[in-house]
């Protein structure tokens, strides 16, 4: 929830932005595409060492560089201070896209996985819906400054709940949970006193077995990533086509969301906090999309499996002959077309300022399709790559956040332009 949530919280925001530290509107949107650009480039360093280094060291070192960042954002004296550390912030933040993917792949078997990346992507869908809320309420009653005091509060929050209960996941450091590595302060406690035990019982014999098992346990933090693997995997032709796929639809999706504040603003005459509570549709249909999908994406996979007749797929290996793809993009149809009727009338029906009942409405429908179709791709990414899940989640992130970030700098020129 930490990145969406720093992303969207801020949205109500811009224009009490723009007024206090006097610059455009164009130029506030650019405090959105710099953090939506290194959201995207991030996580492919991040992602690279989660799968060698571990999770647990990536979630907490980011999570520091994030709380530092918003100390900066809270105390800006200047635009282009904002601009530094809102890049500062998504460096740091952007990690848990990848790292949360990749525990879910490490801890999913494939015909559960759709489901378990329905609930990893309501966490994620909570950003929009309660940031804009937030950022509403903050930016109208304290500042838009106690935003970003807010979220140092939620990361700190993140921080300690991750140190003391969350433990490694990646298998190849602890197989299937029972190996020792990156431990929490309660597994290093429990490991610390079998040693112990162990050498009080068997002094001699167990002094070597322990030095060769600490000895074991060192050389993942010596690995050297690769971070060139996450740019590698556009150079495989289907793995790119879906991504640009994916990240259009995610580009559109910024584009609702970047240019709600200011039309809203301009064509309904409301307040910080009435468009933060305008985000709420958009954001409850991200969370019903996410649910729901991910339980079509379960159902799809076990029916295309029996058909297939592959009745059972280990967790971490699909039989390469296996047809993924179908199993995966059965019922995409249905989100990506939806999504593009209610796109090609969204912006006239604004021109002709209708109710704005019906634009909230169909803010839902955008909401539930987009987050369907993100499911969709970051589901059949892992599955294609299940022991690198943060890095091709990485991939994935970087695809969609640049073009992401080109429909941010566009969308208000073009709005000023056409209508």
């Amino acid at each position: 929830i930490v990145s969406p949530l720093s992303a969207n919280i801020y949205f109500p925001a811009l224009n009490a932005i723009q007024k206090d530290l006097e610059t455009s509107t164009t130029l506030v949107n650019i405090t959105v595409t710099v953090y939506m650009i290194f959201q995207g480039i991030s996580p492919s360093f991040w992602g690279s060492l989660a799968d060698i280094w571990g999770r647990r060291p990536v979630y907490l070192s980011t999570l520091l560089v994030y709380m530092g960042s918003c100390v900066g954002l809270a105390m800006a004296p200047k635009f282009w201070v904002l601009i530094l550390l809102r890049m500062l912030q998504a460096f740091g933040s952007s990690s848990v896209i990848a790292v949360g993917a990749g525990v879910v792949g490490d801890v999913a078997a494939p015909a559960e996985r759709g489901g378990y990346f329905g609930l990893f992507s309501m966490g994620q869908m909570l950003g929009p819906v309660i940031g804009p809320v937030m950022g509403g309420i903050i930016a109208e009653r304290l500042s838009w400054r106690w935003i970003f005091w807010i979220l140092l509060m939620v990361g700190a929050s993140f921080f300690l709940v991750i140190f003391f209960f969350l433990p490694e996941t990646l298998r190849s450091l602890v197989g299937n949970g029972s190996g020792y590595a990156n431990p929490t302060p309660s597994q290093w406690w429990k490991h610390h006193k079998e040693m112990r035990l162990k050498e009080s019982q068997h002094h001699s014999d167990e002094h070597s077995e322990t030095s060769t098992i600490n000895h074991e346990q060192t050389p993942h933090f010596t690995l050297t990533p690769n971070f060139t693997q996450p740019f590698r995997f556009l150079f495989e032709k289907d793995v790119c086509i879906a991504l640009i796929y994916n990240g259009i639809h995610y580009a559109t999706f910024y584009c609702y969301l970047t240019s709600t504040p200011s039309q809203f603003e301009l064509l309904y005459n409301m307040s910080e906090i009435q468009i933060g509570l305008c985000f709420l549709s958009q954001g409850v249909g991200c969370i019903l999309g996410s649910y729901i999908e991910g339980r079509f994406l379960d159902h799809d996979f076990r029916l295309i499996a029996e058909k297939s007749g592959f009745t059972k797929a280990k967790r971490n290996n699909i039989p390469s002959d296996f047809p993924i793809y179908k199993a995966r993009l059965h019922s995409v149809w249905l989100s990506a077309g939806l999504l593009q009727v209610i796109t090609l009338f969204y912006g006239w029906l604004l021109y002709c300022r209708v109710h704005v009942a019906i634009i909230l409405v169909l803010q839902f429908i955008v909401g539930f399709a987009n987050t369907s179709i993100f499911n969709i791709f970051q589901t059949l990414m892992v599955d294609l790559f299940p022991g690198k899940s943060a890095t091709i989640t990485a991939t994935n992130n970087l695809v969609r956040c640049i073009l992401g970030a080109i429909a941010t700098v566009i969308i208000e020129p073009g709005i000023q332009g056409v209508g």
